[in-house]
């Protein structure tokens, strides 16, 4: 309980000696008010964390490449067409030259039902 108690008292003393540098502070001519007062923390520089300023530098380095890497990737491909450059998967291509084979197959079945039905014009009763 005692911890509690004294954070309420520090933050009691807290806001009567911001209220009063605000409200005398004008009076008196000081110029001194509760957005001036700034705490700063700092950590002394050691291995680790100039090690980890430098990562960050590397990574940010990194990214900066890789996205100017996405945006000539973008740009080549956006340029060449989409066949005859090699690119396309060769499924494609033997897809085509299936769907042509059934083709000529179909063509040729039909070609000889044709030739079957006028060869074939008397029929035995």
């Amino acid at each position: 309980m005692a911890p509690r108690k004294s954070v309420g008292i520090f933050l009691i003393m807290a806001a009567i000696g911001f209220i009063a540098v605000g409200v005398f502070g004008a009076s008196t001519g000081s110029t001194l008010s509760p957005a001036d007062v700034g705490v700063t923390v700092g950590v002394a520089p050691n291995p680790y964390n100039t090690l980890n300023a430098q990562l960050d530098q590397r990574q940010k380095v990194l990214d900066a490449e890789a996205s100017n890497l996405q945006a000539e990737e973008a740009a080549l491909n956006s340029q060449t067409s989409t066949f005859g450059n090699g690119s396309e998967s060769p499924m494609i291509g033997f897809l085509m030259i299936a769907v042509g084979v059934l083709a000529f197959l179909v063509g040729l079945n039909f070609y000889f039902d044709w030739h079957r039905s006028t060869q074939g014009t008397a029929t035995p009763a």
